[in-house]
């Protein structure tokens, strides 16, 4: 094992498509995050859970946040500082508001009967690692700004502490190591159009995309997936198989 670098950050996203919530510690198991995508906003007419990357409608939910209250249910927040708890007789109205048509919540999964049970439009992966060299490597091939972070919606940053180009690729069908626990690497994160996508202090940026697809055969990132349940905490040092 060689010592790549830190985590820099963790994000949970209680809410699949809205943004998440930057945290000191996240614990995840091999089905996933504790708090992680149990939500999701869906049509009502159709049943369709939300797309921002496939439907233009549906994008405002990017200028939208969730976070997980002490108790309770998961929190949304909205540019002008309003939030609403998910059973909050309110958010209804507040959606149709913000997207201009029906929007309504429903959960993934089984758990709580006062949601509708909605299907995932994708299979989420326990973890999502990205790197800080990774995203340097991308603005610099694609004569981008510095990139945030957050348009790639990964659960742990890792800032590396050398080497450059797109690292995460030498990680898959092996193991890294976070803190004191071994998590394998399953496969590369392959991109879609959310990437490009505008975000709050974000514009729309096609090149985004474009630079992945034409620099990194449409991966950045990659997913993992520990073999118990762990705590991965802001600092913890990241070693990798060489």
């Amino acid at each position: 094992m060689q010592r790549i670098g830190r985590v820099r950050e963790v994000w949970r996203y209680p809410v699949s498509s809205v943004g998440g919530e930057s945290l000191a510690s996240i614990t995840v198991s091999p089905e996933g995050i504790a708090g992680d995508r149990q939500f999701a906003l869906f049509d009502p007419a159709t049943g369709l859970a939300a797309a921002p990357e496939r439907e233009t409608r549906w994008r405002p939910a990017l200028f939208v946040t969730a976070s997980q209250a002490p108790t309770g249910l998961p929190v949304m927040h909205f540019a002008d500082g309003a939030e609403h708890a998910l059973d909050d007789d309110a958010l209804a109205d507040r959606l149709a508001e913000h997207f201009g048509f029906p929007v309504a919540v429903g959960l993934l999964g089984a758990g709580d009967y006062r949601f509708p049970v909605v299907s995932n439009r994708y299979q989420p992966a326990p973890l999502h690692l990205v790197t800080s060299a990774s995203l340097q490597a991308l603005a610099g091939s694609a004569s981008l700004p510095p990139l945030d972070a957050r348009r790639f919606r990964p659960s742990v940053l890792i800032e590396t502490d050398d080497g450059d180009g797109f690292l995460e690729n030498d990680w898959v069908g092996h193991v890294v190591r976070i803190g004191d626990t071994d998590i394998r690497v399953t496969e590369a994160s392959r991109r879609c159009g959310m990437t490009l996508v505008a975000q709050p202090g974000m514009a729309e940026e096609p090149d985004v995309l474009r630079g992945i697809m034409r620099h990194n055969k449409r991966n950045l990132g990659v997913y993992a997936a520990p073999a118990e349940a762990v705590t991965i905490r802001v600092d913890d040092a990241v070693y990798a198989e060489i």
